[in-house]
């Protein structure tokens, strides 16, 4: 007897043509069904869709199939309901299954979408294996925990079981379940998923990462596994998907496994991990043995908001300021780079809350890097129940996913996910603008643009972060006739119009992929930096800096911004700049010493044209302040002419 096909769709974000991540949800589903001797005596594994293929060539490769199941997130959604719809109209007794978590925790896609038979609404390991048994006459689907089905013209919801114990699940890597992905795309680079934990502790608002609070923990010896997998199999990049890496002490073991894959076969090249939301010296540790070897670029110390009031909303708890200004001083003694992630948008925070908040990070040492995220609202977030958007008045508005480091192709299927543009707190009008100011302060602090004439003025002339970069901001803003204006106005733009615009930057010679709006201003500014020092002077003439100080600094300035084609950096000046920043970076002020000092930086990488600089400087370095030569990773002599 023929078995029935099976086909698990994990349609990927596509970075490229030749880079994509293994389907790893769909494989976890197939490696545990199959492991399954009934399963594997009535079901065939057909395939694993994971490439973004134009819609009909996907669909015309389905052939025959009993049951379809779809993982499903926002970079994949309407994808994956054109393509359930072609085959359930061509093929209207197959079981068509939706999971994932931009599955809503109830009915409604069942009600919205005729053509979908069954829910997943939790993990699906056992569920999914449940339901091939069920469908094949041994079992019934009332019987299955977390999961929403039609029952002629009712609805049904199961009951919730949501705390699976994962200890035996195995892995879809040395189930080889991948095996033949690889042979049917030989010319794509894979990336790869570790997960070594599944459940998180936190209930931020904002957030759908895991199903549970407890945290549950896979075998260690499934996890070494995992890792010699990778290694063997040449993956470059291996994302971690823990929610917390560090919140268990034995995360430094497997950061020390990683690093002897990676020293035996030269894989993993890049170990991500999302770093635990409460750092401390497990983190620290792990941060050491990552960064040391290069195999990671930085730590998060995560925030999110600085405002007391919105970390209430969101049921956030953060470090103190004053243990997160050590923080950044212990990473940096160890030349290990850190940045700081927050949301705009949350509920309670203001305009001048959100900039208070990334100014306050300015003065508590995080002159590195921040990455600002837009408050996104997942359907199975607390942000977006009806209790939450009634008592903050959320509205959101729906937002076309854009090709960030990835050229935005999407063969035909645009995709979507939904923005926080207002609250009862901070208006659409003050969102655009708080948008800018990040904008702002991001390219011209953490970029590196004006960061010395930024931090020259608070030390020196007492004027507030907050103060110097709104500043900034109105004088872009004040002269439709420099250049820096229409670029800003082009960003504000496409900011105000959230439902049509692209929101990224895009310009040919830093390649065909799309940048952040923050890292887009960088790049431009600093092709055209004749342009924009012109248009800038007049700015920082007025910042009040002594004359001879003022031309020594800008020369300095100019000359720490790294360009491509350059190997070597020398700088001249009449005063001793890189020591007196190097000691505000350190938390170790000293004064500005005038002193004739020479400076002569050997970088590590020569970057050859705009377009390997925007990847390795841009997208690969930014955390790390790659925008600026004086960073950790270059080799650096300072001599003093006494």
């Amino acid at each position: 007897m023929d078995r029935k096909k099976v086909y698990l769709v994990q349609i990927n974000v596509t970075y490229s043509n030749t880079i994509a991540y293994l389907p790893y949800a769909a494989g976890c589903l197939a490696a545990y069904a199959w492991n399954d001797n009934e399963i594997k005596q009535s079901y065939e594994l057909a395939e694993i869709p994971c490439v973004r293929h134009k819609l009909d060539e996907s669909f015309n490769k389905i052939q025959d199939p009993a049951v379809i199941g779809f993982s499903c997130y926002v970079w994949n959604m309407e994808y994956n309901l054109r393509l359930a719809k072609l085959v359930k109209e061509k093929y209207p007794d197959c079981t068509v299954v939706f999971g994932g978590h931009n599955v809503p925790d109830d009915v409604s896609l069942l009600e919205k979408h005729p053509f979908i038979d069954v829910l997943m609404h939790s993990e699906g390991e056992e569920p999914f294996a449940l339901l091939l048994k069920a469908l094949d006459g041994k079992g019934s689907l009332e019987d299955i925990p977390d999961i929403s089905f039609r029952n002629g013209e009712k609805l049904v919801t199961t009951q919730k079981k949501r705390l699976y114990d994962i200890t035996n699940y195995p892995s879809p890597y040395t189930a080889k379940v991948f095996e033949p992905v690889f042979e049917k795309y030989p010319d794509i680079t894979f990336h790869a998923t570790l997960e070594t934990n599944r459940g998180c502790p936190y209930g931020c608002a904002f957030c759908d990462w895991c199903f549970t609070k407890k945290i549950r923990l896979f075998p260690m010896e499934r996890i070494k596994g995992d890792i010699e997998w990778i290694s063997e199999h040449k993956i470059p990049y291996c994302y971690c998907a823990d929610a917390n890496f560090g919140i268990e002490k034995r995360d430094i073991e497997i950061a020390n496994l990683v690093l002897e894959a990676n020293r035996k076969n030269g894989y993993p090249q890049v170990f991500k991990p999302c770093y635990a939301k409460n750092s401390d010296e497990t983190v620290f540790e792990i941060g050491k043995i990552l960064n040391h070897s290069g195999i990671d670029k930085g730590v998060t110390l995560a925030y999110q908001s600085l405002d007391e009031q919105t970390l209430e909303n969101i049921g956030r708890k953060n470090l103190t300021l004053e243990h997160y200004s050590g923080l950044t001083a212990k990473y940096a003694e160890e030349k290990i780079p850190t940045y700081t992630e927050l949301i705009l948008g949350l509920p309670g925070e203001t305009y001048d809350s959100f900039c208070n908040g990334l100014c306050r990070l300015l003065e508590n040492g995080q002159h590195n890097s921040m990455t600002v995220y837009t408050c996104q609202v997942y359907c199975n977030a607390p942000i977006a129940s009806k209790e939450m958007v009634d008592k903050y008045k959320i509205r959101w508005e729906r937002q076309p996913l854009h090709g960030i480091h990835y050229p935005a192709n999407f063969n035909g299927v645009q995709e979507y996910y939904d923005v926080v543009v207002e609250t009862k707190d901070m208006s659409k009008e003050m969102w655009v603008k708080a948008n800018m100011f990040s904008v702002c302060l991001q390219s011209f602090h953490h970029l590196g643009l004006l960061r010395c004439f930024a931090l020259y003025a608070r030390k020196e002339l007492g004027i507030s972060y907050y103060d110097f970069y709104n500043s900034l901001l109105d004088y872009i803003f004040s002269d439709e006739s420099k250049y820096i204006y229409k670029l800003f106005e082009e960003i504000r733009w496409k900011t105000e119009h959230t439902e049509v615009s692209d929101w990224c930057y895009q310009k040919d010679i830093f390649s065909k992929v799309g940048w952040y709006f923050e890292e887009g201003i960088f790049l431009d500014l600093i092709y055209n930096r004749d342009v924009f020092w012109q248009d800038i002077m007049p700015f920082i003439e007025g910042l009040g800096i002594e004359k001879e100080i003022f031309d020594e600094m800008l020369k300095y300035q100019k000359a720490i911004l790294r360009l491509p084609n350059t190997e070597t950096v020398e700088i001249e000046t009449a005063y001793d700049f890189y020591t007196y920043f190097q000691g505000i970076y350190d938390d170790e002020y000293r004064p500005l010493e005038k002193v004739g000092t020479k400076l002569t930086i050997e970088l590590e990488k020569k970057i050859s044209d705009w377009a390997e600089y925007a990847r390795e400087i841009i997208w690969f370095g930014k955390r790390r302040s790659a925008t600026i030569c004086t960073n950790a990773r270059e080799n650096i002599s300072v001599e003093h002419k006494r």
